[in-house]
C-alpha cells in the first residue's frame, strides 16, 4: 500500500481552485483531477499492514499529546518544479504549526519503516503534471483560501482512470 499524510480539501474549494485553474492557465501538462488535490504533509511510500498498524497507532499516542490547531491558509502564489515537471498554487506564508506537523508525520513515517524525506517542507496544491516548462504567469493572482481542521492518511491507487487518493483514516485539529 502506497500512503503519505496530508490535507483534504473541501469538495467547494477544490472546485474553486479548478475553477480559477482552467480559466487562468493553459499548460502542455496533465490537469491534476479536482478529486485529488491535497496538500502533502509527508510522503511515506509502501507499507505493509503491520507498519501501517504501528504507524496508526504511533500517529494516535503522539496526536493525544498535542495541541495542534486548525487553521486558514491564503493561496496566494504559484510555482514550478522543473525536475518534477509540476505546477502548483499554495502559499506564500503558513503557520510554523503546519511546518512542525509535517516534520512529525515525516519521523513517525520513519520510525515505521518509511524512508525518510530530507526536502524542506513546502505545501502546495499539484495542478498540473508532466509539464514540459512552466505555464505564463496568471492574468488573475490566486485569491483562494483553505481551512484545514484535520490531517488524513491517504492511500493512493494506480486504476484504469489514472491515480486516485482514498483516505484511510483522519484525526482531528482543535
Amino acid at each position: 500500500m502506497r500512503v503519505f499524510f496530508g490535507l483534504e480539501l473541501a469538495p467547494s474549494t477544490s472546485l474553486q481552485i479548478s475553477d480559477w485553474r482552467d480559466r487562468q492557465l493553459t499548460c502542455d501538462g496533465r490537469p491534476v483531477p479536482p478529486a485529488n488535490f491535497h496538500i502533502t504533509l509527508a510522503f511515506i511510500g509502501a507499507l505493509d499492514n503491520a507498519a501501517m498498524e504501528r504507524l496508526c497507532l504511533s500517529v494516535d499516542g503522539w496526536q493525544a499529546q498535542q495541541r495542534n490547531q486548525s487553521a486558514t491558509l491564503q493561496l496566494d502564489c504559484t510555482g514550478y518544479w522543473h525536475k518534477q515537471r509540476v505546477y502548483w498554487l499554495g502559499p506564500q506564508h503558513w503557520p510554523e504549526s503546519l511546518t512542525r506537523l509535517a516534520q512529525k508525520l515525516n519521523t513517525l513515517g520513519s520510525a515505521a519503516g518509511a524512508k525518510r524525506d530530507r526536502n524542506p517542507f513546502r505545501p502546495h496544491i499539484t495542478l498540473f503534471r508532466g509539464c514540459s516548462s512552466a505555464p505564463p504567469a496568471p492574468v488573475q493572482a490566486p485569491a483562494l483560501s483553505m481551512h484545514y481542521a484535520a490531517f488524513a492518511l491517504f492511500e493512493s491507487r494506480q486504476g484504469r482512470q489514472g491515480v486516485s487518493y482514498h483516505v484511510l483514516e483522519e484525526w482531528r485539529l482543535p
